[in-house]
């Protein structure tokens, strides 16, 4: 990763990412990023999951799961959160 990453506030990612997820050929009405957390250089987005009324994942759910690994494989290499 690059040593030389853009220092942004989790909410300004958060728009960011919001604002990219329907640019991605396998977006799908609903996904939206709600939290981000960085751990060892690496941005992770958490979102809707669209579980089911018993908690367990559906076919949108591996949709989603790779929309916000997508971003995080986007995202990790240019910014670091200051917050």
């Amino acid at each position: 990763m690059s040593n030389d990453k853009q220092a942004i506030k989790s909410a300004d990612l958060i728009v960011l990412a919001n604002a990219q997820l329907p640019e991605h050929e396998d977006f799908i009405v609903g996904v939206k990023v709600q939290s981000v957390a960085e751990q060892h250089g690496v941005i992770t987005f958490k979102g809707e999951s669209f579980l089911d009324e018993n908690g367990l994942p559906t076919a949108k759910s591996m949709i989603a799961f790779n929309l916000y690994k997508w971003l995080c494989h986007h995202f990790s290499n240019k910014y670091t959160l200051i917050d």
